[in-house]
This record gives structure tokens, sequence and C-alpha cells, in this order.
């Protein structure tokens, strides 16, 4: 048992150290695509650029399997608090969300009371009166999301004594939410259709087509109103004002899976990057899973 323990402990540090250097190579392919973006005096980041692409590295009694994902795509829960207040437009924003996945709107004031750091319930959310009654009790967090998994914390998010499609509102909803540090905008050009959607204010919109016509873009507003901007395809769908406060066309914020398997030892780790305005990228937080 002693000799298998060590087996076990040796592996798992090999694994770890090999999805470091899958961090590192994430790293330096983000950077050489910032490179290139600034020698063509276009920064826009888009799925098909290569970065996104999943790559395999078999080896030696095991195998590296890496993806990137552009996490402005998806709505940053942490914006419905700006300087300490609600930001009501952001509000709306995940309310609409939530209405184009078929989830009730109020989840949306209880994201919000999960974060904000009083105790006044907004009109459908919850606060630490409806958390501490439960069994065990515990409290909002009031401050930043630092994972999407908090959400499964949040009154409404995980009943279980509620129906198995009930039950997977987490997982619905997982997708297309993140839980960046600060205030971040949408990148146009990785969102999905239901983010897309819930950008318009007319609630009734369906078909997200005319906002990923003409995809990637690099310009969000055309000055001169030529084609190949964003808004020149978006047309009365979107507001100007609504898109210079919340919409991109490129991104700082990506997340790298990586999954190693060594032996009979599998290993994942989770790597929020961060590439800065002059092309460096850091590591903001790492977590480890199972899956």
């Amino acid at each position: 048992m002693d000799i298998q323990r060590s087996e076990a402990m040796l592996l798992r540090n090999q694994a770890m150290q090999f999805a470091y250097g899958a961090e590192l190579m994430a790293a330096d392919g983000l950077r050489k695509d910032f490179e290139a973006d600034d020698e063509d005096n276009q920064h826009c980041d888009y799925p098909g650029e290569g970065w996104d692409e999943e790559i395999t590295l078999p080896f030696e009694g095991g195998m590296v399997r890496g993806k990137i994902t552009d996490m402005q795509g998806r709505f940053n829960l942490n914006n419905l608090i700006v300087d300490g207040k609600k930001d009501q437009e952001t509000v709306d924003l995940l309310s609409r969300l939530l209405e184009q996945l078929s989830l009730d709107r109020d989840l949306a004031a209880k994201v919000l009371d999960w974060i904000d750091p009083d105790q006044v319930e907004e009109f459908g959310g919850a606060e630490d009166g409806v958390y501490t009654a439960q069994i065990p009790p515990y409290r909002t967090a009031n401050t930043w999301f630092t994972t999407t998994s908090e959400l499964m914390a949040v009154d409404g998010f995980i009943d279980p004594q509620a129906t198995e499609q009930e039950q997977d509102i987490f997982h619905l909803l997982e997708r297309y939410v993140a839980a960046l540090p600060g205030i971040h905008k949408i990148n146009v050009n990785s969102a999905e259709d239901p983010v897309l959607l819930a950008l318009s204010k007319d609630s009734g919109a369906r078909d997200a087509a005319p906002l990923r016509a003409n995809r990637p873009y690099c310009d969000l507003l055309a000055a001169d109103g030529t084609e190949g901007a964003f808004m020149a395809d978006a047309g009365d769908l979107i507001d100007a004002d609504f898109a210079n406060k919340f919409l991109d066309v490129g991104s700082n914020f990506f997340q790298l899976k990586v999954l190693v398997t060594l032996g009979t030892t599998q290993f994942t780790m989770y790597s929020l990057l961060y590439r800065d305005s002059n092309g460096l990228v850091t590591t903001k937080l790492r977590y480890f899973d199972t899956k």
C-alpha cells in the first residue's frame, strides 16, 4: 500500500508538471496571436485564429490534451456591481439571457443579491435571511464571484427536491457566463447565440443571424457607416450607446482546460489566463478537477 500510495503521488506530481507545461504553451500561443494582430494592425479575437484549436500531445506513457476558450464571449457575473452599486443595464442583460434559455428571470436578482454588499433583498432576490434557514446554514458572499460554480450556492440554482430537468439550471447557464475579476466587455466574435440575442432589448428576438452575419469583426462601430463593423449588421437590434459600454471585438481573458493522462492517473487543470494591452500573458487563477 505504501508503494502504491507513493506511486500515485509521483504520477500526480508529474501530471501537474505536464499541465504547467501546457499552460506555458498556451500563454506563448496567445502572445504570438497578439503580435500577429499588432503586425496587421487589427486587434480582434475570434474562434478560428488558431489559439482555440484543441491540441493533443502524446508522449511515452501518457497524453496531454488542451483547449483554450475565450471567456469574454460570455456574460461576466461580476459586471452586475459597479463601484459597489447595482448596474441596472447589466442586471437586465442577465435577465434577458436567462429568458433566452427559458429560465426564471428572477434568478438575476438572486445572483445580484449574492454579490452586492448590502442585505436589502431585490424584488425576487435572496439575502442572508433565506440562506441562514438552510441546512446547513450559510450566508451570501457579498463579494465578487471567483468561479461560476459558486452559482450552485445561490438560491434557485440547485434544489434537491426539484426534478432532474430543474436541477440542470446551473449546467445550462454555466457555458454562457464567466467569473472574471473586474468589469469586462463581451466579445461579439466569440459570443454564442443566447448571449448575442440577450444583447438586444427586443426580448422576442430569436434569430442571431444578423448579429453574426460577417464574423469575425475587427471593428465595433464604423465612423463613416461603412460595412464591416458589427453595428452595421446589428442595425436597430442593439443601441449604439449600449454597444460602446458593453461590447468589444477583442478579449483579454481566456480559459485553458488541460487533461493529462499518465499511466492510470487522469488530471485536469483549468487556468484563467489574462493577456494585457502589451501582449503579456499571466495566470490569474488555477483550479483542478477530475473531468
